[in-house]
């Protein structure tokens, strides 16, 4: 798991500090603080549809396949995001990273998951892979990008990328998974697609997006850039500390109970944020976040009664519509509404969803 781990890592550096860099640099892309948020959000609008759509390719072609074509795409949105000061050019780079990603997403848990006793141990695996490069390279990105110009940091970040293509093509051959052809749709959400459109819409969204800000407010000693790319990169060092431990525990005693656990305490971190203790807040929501990715593949793999591509799919799709509403609000939120407020409200709808989607049986 480490390999196909390294593949999806790699590829993701590009964009996770794009999260970091564009909302406190939108003026060196020429953007407005209103257009950050269009372009964070437009991969996951993309997503939307790609998530069903590549499930069902992949289930002709083979996660190996998906794995190769999806790096090619990495390797391009990352150079891109430097390369040209242009709107039309940026939207475009955004939405090939949101179809390379869903394809990314789901080959990885079809490598994960084809050991089905020892799911959540593979991907936690694959998890730990994943959060060693990023915590390095959010760190070190927003460095370069001190000293190099945030611009010039996803130049380099895009040589640095072809590391995954060259990994996408040394993964083993996967079997194709045999499905019922159907038509593509839209999935319905159930319990977990709701809790998934919930987490999205706060903790991918809003919270992501106003992270900068919050840590500006609260930081003074060092540069936002470093103090957010910091705060994000622990969130991944969870995912390498707890993402082997989280995904035993769950194939032992069950996704479902950790996961509770893991939402009381996501709740509380939004609920410290609202009483103004920001960076206590902040640690809490990135540190249950990373454990949540962790233990929803094992949840949906619980409930599945479909492939393993498609149930995947179906929670992916909300948790982007979810993740794609919140960066379009949060410019409009942070600056109308005060934190408190903002963030109780975003703490009680957790808290509900928790209780229907997770808690209640």
């Amino acid at each position: 798991m480490a390999l196909p781990g390294l593949v999806i890592a790699v590829a993701m550096i590009g964009d996770t500090l794009l999260y970091v860099v564009l909302p406190l640099y939108h003026q060196d892309f020429g953007i407005s603080l209103a257009m950050v948020g269009v372009l964070l959000s437009l991969n996951r609008w993309i997503r939307l549809l790609a998530n069903s759509g590549v499930a069902a390719i992949g289930e002709r072609v083979g996660p190996h396949a998906l794995m190769v074509m999806a790096a090619i795409g990495s390797v391009v949105s990352t150079t891109l995001y430097g390369l040209v000061e242009n709107e039309a050019v940026q939207i475009a780079a955004r939405m090939l990273w949101g179809v390379s990603y869903a394809s990314l997403n789901l080959s990885t848990l079809a490598y994960a998951v084809s050991d089905r006793a020892n799911a959540g141990k593979r991907v936690g695996a694959s998890r730990a892979a994943i959060g060693l490069v990023q915590a390095l390279s959010l760190v070190g990105g927003a460095w370069i990008a001190l000293q190099v110009g945030p611009r010039s940091v996803f130049l380099i970040f895009g040589g640095l990328t072809l590391i995954s293509l060259v990994a996408a093509l040394l993964l083993p051959r996967l079997p194709r998974e045999i499905a019922d052809r159907k038509p593509f749709r839209l999935p319905v959400p159930h319990r977990l697609e709701i809790w998934g459109f919930t987490l999205g819409f706060t903790g991918d969204g809003v919270f992501l997006l106003t992270l900068s800000f919050l840590m500006k407010d609260s930081i003074t000693w060092v540069a936002p850039v470093l103090a957010t790319a910091a705060l994000l990169a622990l969130r991944w060092l969870v995912e390498i500390t707890t993402g082997p431990l989280g995904g035993w525990i769950g194939d032992r005693f069950g996704a479902r109970r950790i996961s509770i656990i893991n939402g009381v305490l996501l709740v509380a971190g939004f609920v410290l944020i609202a009483l103004d203790h920001e960076l206590l807040g902040a640690l809490v929501v990135v540190m249950t976040r990373g454990m949540f990715n962790t233990l929803i593949p094992v949840l949906v793999l619980e409930r599945g009664k479909s492939s393993v591509l498609s149930s995947q799919a179906s929670y992916s799709t909300w948790r982007d519509f979810g993740a794609a509403l919140g960066p379009l609000s949060a410019p409009w939120l942070f600056l109308n509404i005060p934190q408190a407020p903002l963030y109780a409200a975003l703490a009680a709808a957790l808290g509900i969803s928790a209780y229907f989607c997770l808690a209640r049986r």
